[in-house]
């Protein structure tokens, strides 16, 4: 078979793929946990439940954030910030393109909300009443403190309260509300040493250095300043290259699997920048070092689990030392012109917008070079289990070429107990 031919059939593959991820469009908005203290469990209606080490852990539509007595969490949608404070229960209802709907069961949230595209989208609400934005800005609610009680604190911007009983007001900056049953009460807005801290962390975000080359819409882009620099360069345009890494790192090697729903085997990184480069853009290998090339900030970005290619699989086997050679599921960082092809449904023009650099390459891609230096492996069993699959920067463990250009699914969803529901236990 000629190269012509196989190139060819390469092609076909992958349109068709494309093709049938198209059914049913998954959300290109996905959140991200960028920060917990004490203890902050997260769980989803499949009943899977992950604690501990929860930095950069993906946030969605049907997940609930709890914290304890002791803790307090953080979660970003892009510029948009929920803070819990101790004691606290939340229900993301929805989290998608154009939604966010949180549902407060007890305890206390501070919000701040940048971006008027935000606004219409946003809904919280309490077991007294329902909360709406009018403008964006800065607020505190809280439920259960009090008795059949929730009470909202506008510092900056408006809000629209509706309250069980149908009334129904307009909260103004420094204005409080307080919903008892179907009374209404109201005061000046009053902070307490929760909002200072939460006002502390918004700080960070002025003046953003990488807000320059990325969107603010893009979760994750606020860890980038304080953890690497940014250059241009003339083939990839803007180059974010990551501080305070060994000389053989390579991304997508030093953090976890885990699966999902709609959209299958999801990257978590260990460091405290990894959410952004391992799912927008691309990584790149200049003067021997890593480099994320996010491309031109044009536009909401779009979500991906994870931007790498497959390989492997149960009938590709590597040598793993003292376990001797077994079947091995390898993976490897996409680089600009390599084309990303979702398991799960895109639109054609999110697709589009993914593949943007990718579209128009002459040259088929990167050298298999690059591919072998960024690729990682593991036994393929690891894949077939329930719970995060633990990545510590695990050597390459290949002592031969790859063939990295044949086209390659993501690895099946792992197998489910006999209740029906996964459980997120961690795996090594």
């Amino acid at each position: 078979m000629t190269t012509r031919i196989k190139k060819t059939i390469a092609i076909l593959v992958l349109s068709a793929l494309s093709s049938l991820a198209l059914a049913d469009d998954a959300p290109t908005r996905v959140g991200r946990v960028s920060l917990t203290q004490g203890q902050v469990s997260i769980d989803d209606d499949e009943g899977e439940q992950a604690t501990g080490a929860l930095l950069n852990w993906p946030v969605t539509s049907q997940n609930r954030i709890s914290t304890g007595r002791d803790g307090r969490a953080e979660f970003r949608v892009g510029s948009t910030s929920v803070r819990l404070g101790p004691d606290t229960a939340l229900e993301i209802i929805q989290l998608d393109d154009d939604s966010l709907r949180l549902n407060l069961r007890y305890g206390s949230v501070n919000l701040r909300v940048r971006n008027a595209e935000v606004v219409d989208g946003f809904e919280l609400t309490t077991p007294e009443g329902t909360l709406r934005l009018q403008q964006p800005g800065r607020f505190r609610i809280d439920a259960g403190r009090q008795a059949n009680t929730s009470v909202v604190n506008v510092f900056d911007g408006v809000a629209l309260l509706d309250g069980g009983g149908g009334a129904r007001l307009i909260v103004r900056a420094g204005k409080r509300a307080e919903l008892r049953g179907d009374e209404v009460f109201t005061g000046v807005a009053a902070r307490d040493s929760f909002d200072d801290w939460s006002l502390q962390r918004d700080q960070r975000d002025e003046n953003s250095i990488s807000a320059q080359y990325v969107t603010s819409e893009m979760t994750g882009y606020e860890e980038l300043d304080q953890n690497g620099v940014w250059r241009d360069d003339a083939e990839y345009g803007p180059l974010w290259i990551p501080r305070n890494v060994g000389y053989d790192w390579a991304p997508y090697r030093d953090g976890r699997w885990t699966y999902v729903s709609p959209w299958g085997w999801t990257w978590v990184d260990n460091a405290p920048w990894g959410y952004a480069p391992f799912h927008y853009g691309r990584w790149v290998q200049v003067n021997q070092r890593w480099a994320w090339a996010p491309g031109r900030n044009s536009g909401r970005p779009v979500w991906s689990p994870a931007l790498v290619g497959w390989v492997g699989g149960t009938n590709w086997a590597v040598n793993f030392g003292t376990g001797g050679s077994r079947p091995a599921q390898g993976w490897y960082p996409l680089a600009p012109h390599d084309r990303y092809v979702p398991t799960y449904g895109m639109s054609r023009n999110h697709l589009d917008w993914v593949n943007k650099h990718a579209w128009n390459d002459n040259r088929g891609g990167v050298s298999p070079n690059y591919r072998q230096n960024g690729v990682t492996v593991v036994p393929n069993d690891h894949f077939g289990r329930r719970g995060t699959i633990e990545v510590r920067n695990e050597p390459k463990t290949v002592g031969r070429a790859i063939n990295l250009v044949a086209a390659q699914l993501a690895p099946a969803a792992p197998s489910l107990p006999a209740n029906g529901r996964r459980n997120n236990e961690q795996r090594n």
